[in-house]
This record gives C-alpha cells, structure tokens and sequence, in this order.
C-alpha cells in the first residue's frame, strides 16, 4: 500500500514518509536532502511540515544513480 499527500494532482511525502520508503534513518535523509536539495517548486511547507513531491524525489534518485555508475 502507498501512502502520500495529493495536492493539486500530484504526489507528496513527508520527512516520515521518505524515510519509511527509502528505509533510513532521519539524519540519513537530512543529509541527503542537504547535499542534494530539490528545487523550491518540488518542495511545500504546510504547518512547519516539509513535504516532498515524488517527482523531484525519483529525479534526485536517478541523478545519483547516474553519478555513481560513473
């Protein structure tokens, strides 16, 4: 079962959510998303939450799968 934000069409996770399906830990994603962020349009904060957009996650994925083949 996937579990995810719908907001205006399209998919979001939150910190909790990433790191259930990419299976790390907190200062795992933290340091990830640090080196690595998303661009501001791939990114929403609502409550003091920061949610994600799926899109922008799979395309972060694959540009790091790309650096690391090399």
């Amino acid at each position: 079962m996937e579990i995810y934000y719908l907001i205006n069409g399209k998919k979001y996770l939150d910190n909790y959510l990433l790191r259930e399906q990419l299976q790390l830990n907190k200062s795992e994603i933290q340091k990830l998303l640090n080196a690595n962020p998303l661009p501001n349009n791939e990114v929403i904060t609502i409550q003091n939450k920061k949610l994600y957009s799926s899109s922008g996650l799979c395309s972060l994925i694959e540009t790091l799968l790309k650096k690391n083949d090399q």
